[in-house]
């Protein structure tokens, strides 16, 4: 038994040396000397270089935060050379000299006490191994310097300080004229890192700041519960937020009034917290629970959640002696990580998640610690184990640990605080290693509240010469209570040993689920990041679980959990839970920061002209990043099979090439370690929905999985503009093409400029006129196309080398007035028979729509060829009056049909419409005409449902349907919605020329997937 103990303990203790490793050489290889490191993007966090975060920010100063923060950690592990190298890095490398706002209590405890402690730790070194004798107190040279810029925030009437400061400029920065407010734990977290401070360097203006911002919030405590409150005005003492508790906004507080004692021997800062203990105690604590109270009126909860920041009280309870709560609190705290693998950010008082984050916070580990060292009892070594196997399962990733952004989800955030490498991993460290293990003597320390170490000897130095207190202290009396002069409190102090413990925990076994009782366990079968929209068996699963994907003209899809759909009660529960993970995915990729577009381009040579064609691309999350100067070129190939999702049929051609890919069945990722591992050096991924272009859809960044392991870069083309290249590949099978970043030049995604050889004015001049001449003839005879519409059912089919598939929509190219025609030569009467076909047995309006675009390309195919263009201000002879006379004869046998073309789908039916016709008066006389026939269907009896075959006919639109034909007192058939939509859109339309269409599909909301029936969508609007 006991030598199983010690392999546990020697094994974990181990792991978790391993895992701070993990977390600095990422860091000190991606990040240093920045201040954090970004895991998922496995990249340095500068202040103001990255899109802000808000106040969490202003825990940057770019002086090398992560680093200065973990130096002492590297004592603790016993790596006396990488702290060696450490040292000499900051001292080398830290300036304090900055325009950055930046906050007082974060900066005073992470680097204050940072380079203090390092300070402190060479020093002890030196004198107990002789190493590092080159070192002469440059950390806490530094650390006077950077105490000394936080001085200015002290200077207020109260001597609460300022809760932020300019690094520079002190408060004269302009972005603290407004400063007059800071949180309780803010002013009270400083005393141990300024006290060290002036006995060390014999400066007490340090402690006297820090001394007089504790006299000033002890006299601010409301007298009646001797309570504190959360935020205070730093002018006049007056409290702004009277919540009192023990978590965010007070807790350090609390912990340094205790600590104070301990370090410097101040018996008046432990008269002051057993006053407020006693108040915590009566008040704020509720069984195992800690819950906020007004500080004056005690009696009344504040709120109804508790943060994961009063995990540190049942530690600093071991510390006052008072065990048996510690033991309490504690345990609830773990049943509630039990339940969410995390302790999350924030949870209701029947332990429901509040705020879902959880960034990998040290609190609770500290107190497992101290509880262990407090009982001995081996119960809070596998509480450890289980918290190290979370962070090695849900928070590890290749660059680092990442923050969990929420625990329900488990999906990360690209976040590594430093606080990670300072207490996290050190608490956990320690809690499996003897003291034989450490090369220091820890009960010669105290830690503080970012568990960097202070010595006791601080005490020997004597506040009453260097630093002199007040004549006369407010100090408290309390006839109940008889003070202990030693620390723990003897008084409280829990006897016993583990098996004491076990008592306490015992009827707290099932605190949290007999609050809240646990849902049974649910094995997942498809977890939303696991998810995969081309996944027949996803798509099977997700029906399960009762859920509907609507498709968006855009590209996106849209999930709808109905859970009376689902197949059982369980899987209409897991469908809520992903619907959950999905709402936290989607969140995460528009928190991303904006990645710039690229582009992919290459030389094109038409009857001996060259002209070089830039496409704009989107860029991908991961993999090389395309940034300026980068690029990469080489010669393209397509995949085969095209979505690369499988082993390629042409691996041997891949190497060194660019490789073309379709979008579908698998992560864009996989796709890229796919190619990379075949030798390929880039990737073109092309979207799998017809008509879709960069010009008519916002852009399109790729997404990783988390893990950044691809070197090579990839980019997206939209299918209406990667036809341009499929074309040039089909001209030129060794076409070369260069992926590189976007710089703007014009409003199209694509681009073709001639680079004949001619001097550089001669060409920049005719390649002007020929873009103002491309211009105009676009405006006077330009093909207008639908560009968005939806047509998922018709998906690009490539085949080894051949073309784009015949059933695909044509797509004019903005810039070019020629149609990129790409189809195969196919005798003009199959092709009719073949879509009319279609139209015929099309079932929902979506079919009807696609079948209704398809014919209006081919007929405009069929004009353009016999010369007939179209044009604006020349209204169309036929093509609107066939479509219309189509429909009417479509639809005729199941009005339901016309009806949803009028009102769900009215805006994507008008812009086919506008695509058969420019004319303005056409479109309205079609409109009509259409309106007319619902009419008609509505007053007639309802006829049998007996499909004839659809014939073209020809007619002129003028005498089809005259805009007076239509009978206005039949509006009354139509619901009201209905009639303002038609309003709206038509008011909407008025004037437009066909190029805006795309634009106006783009952002329509009210759209539907081909295989929703229209009955149902109608309910689901």
């Amino acid at each position: 038994m006991i030598m199983s103990l010690i392999a546990f303990l020697f094994l974990s203790r181990e792991e978790a040396k391993e895992m701070f490793y993990h977390a600095y050489t990422a860091y000190m290889d991606n990040a240093y000397p920045a201040d954090e490191l970004m895991p998922l993007s496995c990249k340095a966090r500068w202040r103001d270089s990255e899109p802000s975060r808000g106040d969490i920010d202003e825990t940057l100063g770019n002086f090398s935060l992560t680093l200065v923060d973990s130096l002492d950690t590297l004592v603790v592990l016993g790596d006396i050379e990488e702290f060696d190298r450490a040292l000499r890095l900051v001292v080398r490398d830290v300036g304090f000299d900055h325009d950055l706002v930046v906050s007082v209590f974060e900066t005073n405890i992470r680097m204050v006490g940072g380079l203090l402690s390092g300070h402190i730790m060479a020093e002890h070194l030196n004198q107990l191994y002789g190493a590092l004798g080159w070192y002469r107190g440059e950390l806490l040279t530094l650390a006077k310097d950077l105490a000394t810029r936080l001085l200015p925030a002290f200077n207020t009437t109260t001597g609460i300080p300022h809760a932020k400061v300019n690094l520079k400029y002190g408060m004269k920065s302009p972005k603290l004229q407004g400063s007059r407010e800071t949180c309780t734990a803010c002013a009270g977290t400083i005393i141990l890192e300024f006290a060290a401070l002036s006995r060390l360097t014999g400066d007490p203006i340090f402690e006297e700041k820090a001394r007089q911002a504790m006299d000033c919030l002890w006299s601010q405590r409301h007298r009646g519960s001797d309570l504190v409150g959360t935020v205070l005005n730093v002018h006049s003492g007056d409290w702004v937020r009277r919540d009192s508790g023990v978590g965010a906004g007070i807790d350090s507080y609390y912990e340094y009034l205790l600590k104070a004692y301990v370090l410097l021997g101040d018996e008046g800062y432990l008269e002051r917290f057993n006053k407020h203990y006693s108040a915590v105690m009566k008040y704020i604590s509720q069984g195992p629970m800690l819950l906020d109270v007004h500080m004056h009126r005690p009696h009344t909860t504040s709120r109804n959640f508790m943060d994961a920041l009063l995990a540190f009280w049942p530690g600093l309870q071991v510390l006052k002696g008072d065990i048996k709560p510690a033991i309490e609190t504690h345990e609830m705290l773990y049943q509630v990580i039990q339940r969410h693998n995390f302790l999350p950010e924030a949870f209701t008082t029947d332990f429901q998640v509040h705020w879902g984050q959880h960034p990998l916070r040290p609190e609770f580990l500290e107190s497992t610690y101290l509880l262990y060292l407090a009982t001995d009892d081996p119960y809070y070594l596998r509480v450890g184990e289980q918290v190290l196997r979370s962070l090695q399962k849900h928070a590890w990733v290749p660059c680092g640990y990442a923050a969990v952004k929420d625990v329900r989800t488990g999906v990360h955030e690209d976040r590594m605080d430093s606080f990670v490498l300072a207490e996290t991993f050190k608490y956990l460290y320690l809690l499996f290693a003897k003291p034989s293990d450490l090369i220091i003597d820890l009960d010669q320390f105290i830690f503080t509240t970012e568990a960097h170490l202070l010595p006791l000897s601080l005490a020997r130095l004597s506040n009453l010469t260097v630093v002199p207190g007040p004549d006369n202290q407010d100090t408290a009396q309390d006839s109940d209570v008889e003070y202990a002069r030693s620390c723990p409190n003897a008084h409280y102090l829990f006897p016993g040993r583990h098996e004491f413990a076990e008592t306490i925990r015992r009827p707290l076994k099932n605190f949290v689920n007999n609050v809240c009782p646990s849902r049974k366990t649910i094995k997942r079968k498809l977890r939303a990041s696991e998810f995969q929209a081309g996944n027949s068996r996803h798509m099977g699963l997700l029906r399960d679980m009762g859920i509907t994907i609507m498709a968006l003209p855009d590209g996106r899809v849209q999930l709808l959990h109905t859970s009376s759909n689902a197949k059982s009660s369980d899987d209409a529960e897991e469908g809520l839970l992903f619907m959950q993970e999905m709402i936290e995915l989607s969140k995460l990729q528009q928190e991303q920061p904006e990645n710039p577009p690229r582009v992919v381009s290459f030389t094109r040579w038409t009857d001996g002209h060259s002209s070089k064609v830039t496409i704009q691309a989107g860029p991908a999350q991961f993999g090389l990043d395309l940034k300026g100067d980068v690029q990469v070129s080489g010669p393209v190939v397509k995949a085969r099979h095209l979505r690369a999702c499988d082993q390629l049929e042409n691996e041997k051609e891949v190497r060194g090439k660019i490789v073309i890919m379709e979008r579908g069945d698998c992560m864009f990722i996989e796709k890229a370690r796919r190619l990379e591992a075949l030798g390929a050096v880039g990737g073109i991924v092309l979207d799998n929905t017809p008509g879709t272009s960069a010009a008519s859809s916002p852009m399109f960044a790729m997404s990783g999985d988390g893990t950044n392991d691809v070197s090579i870069p990839l980019v997206f083309l939209f299918s209406g503009d990667a036809e341009v290249l499929l074309k040039a590949l089909q001209e030129n099978p060794d076409l070369e093409v260069v992926l590189s970043d976007y710089v703007e030049k014009g409003k199209g995604s694509v681009e073709e400029v001639e680079v004949d050889g001619k001097d550089a004015s001669e060409g920049a001049g005719e390649a002007g006129e020929a873009g103002e001449a491309g211009e105009a003839s676009l405006e006077e005879g330009a093909m207008p196309q639908v560009i968005s519409i939806i047509n998922n059912r018709h998906q690009y089919h490539f085949q080894g080398s051949e073309s784009v598939s015949n059933d695909d929509l044509v797509t004019v190219v903005e810039g070019q007035h020629e149609e990129q025609a790409l189809s195969v030569p196919q005798d003009e009467a199959q092709k009719n028979q073949e879509i009319l076909k279609e139209l015929e047995e099309a079932e929902t309006a979506e079919e009807i729509l696609v079948a209704a675009v398809r014919y209006v390309n081919l007929r405009q195919e069929q004009e353009n060829a016999k010369g007939n263009t179209p044009l604006l201000d020349h209204p169309s002879s036929s093509i609107v009056a066939e479509l219309q006379s189509l429909l009417v004869r479509k639809t005729a046998s199941d009005p339901s049909l016309l009806r949803s073309l009028l009102s769900v789908h009215l805006r994507e039916l008008m812009a086919v419409l506008q695509q058969a016709t420019p004319s303005p008066a056409d479109l309205d006389a079609s409109i009509h005409q259409l309106l007319n026939q619902l009419s008609a269907f509505s007053t007639k009896p309802p006829q049998e449902n007996t499909k004839k075959p659809l014939v073209t006919t020809t007619a002129s639109p003028q005498g089809a349907a005259q805009k007076g034909d239509f009978h206005e007192n039949r509006l009354e058939h139509l619901t009201e919605k209905i009639q303002e939509k038609i309003r709206k859109l038509k008011k909407k339309y008025e004037g437009l020329i066909p190029q805006h269409i795309e634009g106006l599909l783009s952002d329509f909301e009210g759209t539907s997937p081909p295989n929703t029936k229209d009955a149902n969508r109608k309910d689901e609007l």
